[in-house]
């Protein structure tokens, strides 16, 4: 015990004068820059305090540095910046963040090789909202990645759960390094396809503006669609040849329009599929082969299903302009435009222009003026056009002299025009006949008169007027004014608001009579009534005042059952004063 104590108090004493201490091995001085050197040859070593984590985390005011072996974990800590570090050799033994700055041109800083067939190099994990792996650079690299293999990956980004996998906050480069777009394909090195977008759905390509859907691009089935999303309803497709050049709308509709600056496009004229504008004055050129007799063609047809139908047929060539199925339409050299039965000559009707006349007792149109129609305007001419459509009822055995005009059709309708701006219709729609003003037209009335005076209106928003003003306005502020008088059979007036029971409920207040006549006295009406003078301005509508005498007729029944009621009590009380009488004049 006494040499322990003696060795200690020399320790402490060699300790304290020379304030470095080597134990084990030669005894010759430590090393100079260790206080303490440990040599413990080759089969010693140093053994740490030894004790269970709970016990190191119950130790308290640990000093900085302090090191523990723990032995229910088979790891060291290590005391640092307050708290106790695991330096085991697993990969929870690094402290984070770690931050190195080192300089090593045409190096790396980190290597790492896998020489496995399946193992990960370098693998960055984020749990939370980070950066798995981010790299920065002035003029460099951020992040590279590099296959010596035809078959290996450069760079590879997966994100599991569906969402991104990869995001560019700037410039991006494909086959270049120097990017003039947030998106540059360079493809000069390259053989083949420059971009190849694979699908096993319908691969598409979505524009967005502001964030919203706007057009796309998509591989539908064996076909390419290119048009506004469906939510876009006043999106186009605009083909451009030139900044001032040609070009071709396809709206929302359907309908297209080519054309040189059609400014302000918001669909083409009269509702047609097809609109094309040209400054030279050639709209449409068919083309076809040498062959004169054959010559270009247009045909119109029926397609349901697989069927196709040819309704009709225009076909020019070195005999002039044929119009087939089911008619035959010529144009011969001296102008004139003969209508024919299918296989045969028989003239149907002619169509006479300025060059030359047809000759025979045919129907005229004049294509240019006045147009004709009927026996009235037979060649030569016994009568001329008084309108640009003039129909002479046709007579003989073969006409029926009551019929000037038959529209067919499904649902057949005839237009009224002002310009080129659409204002009134008639048309038959399944049984019935309409005749009125079109949507567009909202100023627009529909009018009826007789012997040259307009007799009955009705108005944009379905105002009906019969006679003439009522009021300040046409039609005043009634679905159907009248100016004059009306007879009729009887009347169903539609109750609006509740009817006047509510006279009748124990809530209801009636007002005394007292009460009443002192209103009438003030105001020279009843109560709920309007006014003479009301009357004689407004008017008054016929089923609201109905609801109010009901409500006055209801008011007055109260009255007189309260009255009855009076009388009833006060008879009663005469009753008992005759009886009272009575016994009075007995007892005398």
């Amino acid at each position: 015990m006494k040499q322990i104590l003696v060795s200690a108090f020399l320790f402490l004493l060699f300790t304290n004068v020379n304030a470095q201490v080597k134990i084990g091995g030669t005894p010759v001085a430590p090393v100079p820059s260790a206080v303490l050197e440990l040599d413990g040859g080759n089969n010693r070593g140093l053994l740490l305090p030894r004790m269970r984590k709970m016990d190191i985390d119950a130790i308290v005011n640990p000093a900085e540095g302090l090191t523990i072996y723990a032995t229910d974990q088979q790891a060291v800590y290590l005391r640092r910046s307050g708290n106790w570090v695991k330096m085991n050799g697993d990969a929870d033994a690094f402290s984070l963040p770690y931050t190195k700055s080192f300089s090593l041109p045409n190096s790396h800083v980190l290597w790492l090789t896998n020489n496995g067939s399946g193992g990960t190099a370098i693998q960055g994990v984020s749990d939370g909202n980070g950066y798995g792996v981010r790299g920065f650079t002035s003029t460099g690299m951020g992040t590279s990645g590099v296959s010596t293999d035809i078959n290996g990956l450069g760079g590879y980004f997966l994100n599991s759960a569906g969402g991104r996998s990869l995001v560019s906050m700037n410039k991006t480069g494909i086959g270049t390094t120097s990017p003039d777009a947030l998106l540059h394909v360079d493809g000069t090195t390259t053989t083949g396809s420059t971009i190849i977008i694979d699908d096993d759905d319908d691969p598409t390509i979505q524009f967005r503006k502001a964030g919203i859907n706007k057009s796309f691009i998509k591989q539908q089935g064996n076909d390419l669609v290119f048009r506004p999303n469906a939510d876009n309803s006043s999106g186009k497709v605009v083909l451009q040849s030139s900044n001032d050049g040609t070009w071709m709308f396809l709206d929302a509709a359907g309908d297209v329009s080519l054309g040189i600056n059609p400014a302000g496009f918001n669909g083409t004229p009269l509702g047609s599929r097809m609109n094309i504008k040209d400054n030279a004055g050639i709209n449409l050129t068919l083309d076809a082969p040498s062959d004169n007799l054959v010559g270009p063609s247009l045909s119109f047809v029926n397609k349901v299903g697989n069927n196709t139908t040819v309704l009709s047929k225009i076909l020019a060539n070195n005999l002039g302009l044929e119009i087939t199925n089911p008619g035959v339409m010529t144009l011969n050299n001296g102008g004139n435009i003969i209508l024919k039965k299918p296989g045969s000559f028989e003239h149907v009707m002619d169509i006479r222009v300025q060059s030359g006349f047809p000759v025979g007792d045919y129907a005229d149109i004049l294509l240019k003026g006045r147009m004709g129609i009927g026996s009235a305007f037979t060649y030569p001419f016994n009568g001329q056009p008084q309108a640009t459509l003039d129909i002479s009822t046709l007579v003989g055995s073969d006409a029926d002299p009551h019929e000037a005009i038959r529209i067919s059709g499904s649902n057949p309708i005839i237009r009224l025009t002002n310009g080129n701006s659409e204002k009134a219709f008639m048309q038959v729609v399944d049984n019935d006949f309409k005749v009125g003003t079109v949507a567009t037209n909202n100023p627009g009335r529909y009018i009826i008169r007789t012997n040259g005076t307009d007799r009955l209106w009705v108005d944009s928003v379905g105002y009906v007027t019969i006679g003439g003003k009522i009021g300040p306005t046409l039609n005043g502020p009634y679905k159907l004014a009248v100016k004059g008088k009306i007879a009729a059979t009887d009347f169903n007036v539609v109750a609006t608001g509740s009817w006047p029971d509510y006279v009748f409920s124990p809530s209801y207040k009636l007002r005394s009579l007292e009460e009443t006549e002192a209103y009438i006295n003030e105001h020279k009406h009843l109560p709920n009534i309007p006014a003479a003078a009301v009357v004689d301005k407004e008017g008054f509508a016929l089923g609201d005042m109905q609801k109010r005498m009901m409500e006055k007729v209801e008011e007055l029944t109260l009255y007189l059952i309260e009255a009855n009621k009076n009388i009833h009590r006060q008879q009663k009380e005469i009753d008992q004063l005759k009886n009272q009488v009575i016994v009075l004049q007995g007892n005398k």
